[in-house]
């Protein structure tokens, strides 16, 4: 069997990387651009790194550590990564890990005694696509429910919690209701049964950058990976796919690892129509630097509680948890501003961005910071949102895809957006293939 993946990003490494563990060994990957990685890739300048994606992942992980370990990725634990925050009314919390997080000292006594009594309400008997917030206020009360929901809903999705599915956004935690009738008991239940060498999750940083790993993953798949071949047109023809680029490709299977809308743009048909409802949300990334010490604490990075009227969604404390990224007796920072809920922010223009950024940044940290490093990405369409209907969605374009036999289609534009999810994607389309 002849398998192309189209699309070097992570996820269309992802899967070259399990399809050949599974014993498909005749898999090409193509990419328009001359380096693997899409968005992972480190931009490196006077001494600093910055990330323009994700920074950092959760391991061990039983589908994104054999990948990382078999394309020889080094990784090393964030440093202090445990600790982490959010700004809300104004200061700087210190947050509990989940599922003690109902208990932040953010919250009012009366919010966290109903909190408290998550364990006590009844699991939905409805049969309905609820949204993040929803969920999150049926279960632990109004005021809890609205901060964590718009905590998960940002720090993942840079998305809005009235308007994401938690089946879709956090399929966990409905599993949770639906198995243990109520989220924070099953978590307990979860955690009382894990097997004796059970190590907890733990986020970790590639020791070479972003850009490393995916040049570990390009790397392991030796002449199998072809940078610089745009892929102009794919079709079927004699019951294989046929992938014209600079050179004509020919294949059983068909794997797109492209965002939904550049996926559609290719294949055409009824799946350009089923994708052409995939939703995104714009966002900046801008990373700050300078001189002498820290003005963040120890920890990975703080979120911005809902109603601080800030564009800043969550700061990272890259040099805290990841020192190598800021030169010695230095300091980093990665501020993720805009999302679904403040799009405008990607439009900004960049000194009053800049500005903007470092202020609040300085009221969050409640220090003022001069920066004298700089950095500004811009991310569009940005990432994508999963809102009520997407469990539909996907089964509409999976119709959509049965007049294409061989054709699959993967990303985080589908059923995940960090690296353990899109690793989870890859194994489920690898087994489909093997099916």
């Amino acid at each position: 069997m002849r398998v192309v993946v189209i699309g070097a990003g992570l996820a269309g490494l992802f899967t070259a990387s399990e399809l050949i563990a599974g014993g498909v060994d005749e898999v090409v990957v193509v990419d328009a651009a001359p380096e693997p990685g899409g968005i992972a890739r480190t931009i490196r300048r006077d001494g600093f790194s910055v990330e323009p994606g994700a920074g950092s992942f959760s391991l061990p992980h039983p589908g994104l550590g054999p990948i990382l370990s078999r394309a020889g990725v080094e990784t090393t634990p964030a440093r202090g990564a445990g600790a982490r925050y959010v700004y809300v009314r104004g200061r700087l919390v210190r947050l509990a890990r989940s599922p003690g997080m109902v208990l932040t000292p953010a919250l009012p006594l009366g919010a966290k005694l109903r909190a408290l009594g998550e364990v006590l309400v009844r699991p939905s008997d409805r049969d309905e696509d609820e949204t993040v917030a929803d969920f999150f206020r049926r279960r632990f009360g109004d005021r809890t429910g609205e901060l964590v929901a718009w905590l998960m809903a940002a720090g993942v999705f840079a998305g809005d919690p009235e308007r994401l599915s938690v089946d879709a956004a956090f399929p966990m935690l409905p599993a949770l209701e639906r198995e243990h009738r109520s989220v924070v008991r099953g978590a307990l239940e979860r955690r009382r049964h894990q097997a004796p060498d059970w190590a907890r999750s733990r986020a970790h940083v590639p020791s070479e950058g972003m850009d490393g790993l995916a040049d570990s993953l390009a790397s392991s798949l030796g002449d199998r990976f072809l940078s610089g071949f745009r892929a102009e047109s794919v079709r079927l023809e004699g019951g294989s796919w046929v992938v014209e680029g600079p050179d004509r490709l020919r294949a059983e299977t068909l794997v797109i690892a492209l965002r939904p809308e550049c996926a559609g743009r290719l294949i055409g048909g009824d799946v350009a129509d089923s994708v052409a409802g995939a939703m995104a949300a714009p966002v900046v990334v801008v990373g700050l630097g300078g001189s002498g010490p820290s003005p963040a604490p120890d920890g990975l990075g703080a979120l911005v509680g809902p109603g601080e009227g800030l564009s800043t969604l969550g700061v990272l404390f890259e040099s805290s948890y990841a020192p190598s990224r800021a030169p010695r007796r230095s300091w980093l920072v990665k501020v993720i501003a805009g999302g679904a809920t403040n799009p405008g922010v990607a439009d900004q223009s960049e000194e009053p961005l800049v500005s903007r950024i470092r202020d609040e940044v300085s009221a969050i940290l409640e220090t003022e910071i001069d920066p004298d490093f700089v950095e500004v990405v811009r991310h569009r369409p940005g990432i994508p949102q999963y809102p009520q209907g997407h469990r539909d969605w996907l089964a509409r374009l999976d119709v959509a895809r049965q007049s294409l036999p061989g054709l699959h289609l993967t990303g985080w534009g589908y059923r995940g957006v960090g690296l353990t999810g899109l690793a989870a994607d890859a194994t489920r389309v690898s087994r489909e293939i093997a099916r």
